[in-house]
């Protein structure tokens, strides 16, 4: 019954195991450098416009996402599905897609007036 017991639990331990490896393997192939492609905004007030229309590159490592905009430096995750979720120490939120062909976008929400704008890359 011991034997049993334990060879039932290292085979209930492996079938974990294998789905935890292939979504580490495939939050991994996003991995690199995503160099900035273009940026928007869609607000036509002064204080919202931009002033480089193309964003600073986005890295990810790991499953682990950053990038700094202008002064705004925005660290969080790409999951396995590609969902990208980043955000600034003050909770500001930046959130996307990451795709299998190397482009990911984003968007965020910022200040008083609303300003929102949308952020491209391209894996390099």
């Amino acid at each position: 019954m011991r034997l049993f017991f334990c060879t039932s639990l290292a085979i209930w331990a492996m079938a974990l195991a294998a789905p935890v490896g292939a979504q580490a393997q495939a939050v991994t192939s996003f991995d690199g450098t995503y160099v900035g492609v273009l940026l928007t905004t869609s607000n036509s007030v002064a204080s919202c416009s931009v002033k480089s229309p193309v964003p600073a590159a986005l890295m990810i490592s790991g499953g682990t996402a950053t990038t700094k905009q202008g002064e705004a430096s925005f660290q969080g995750i790409v999951n396995a599905p590609g969902t990208l979720q980043l955000h600034r120490p003050g909770g500001t939120l930046m959130s996307g897609k990451v795709d299998t062909g190397g482009t990911a976008t984003a968007g965020v929400t910022v200040g008083a007036r609303g300003c929102t704008y949308s952020f491209a890359w391209k894996k390099r």
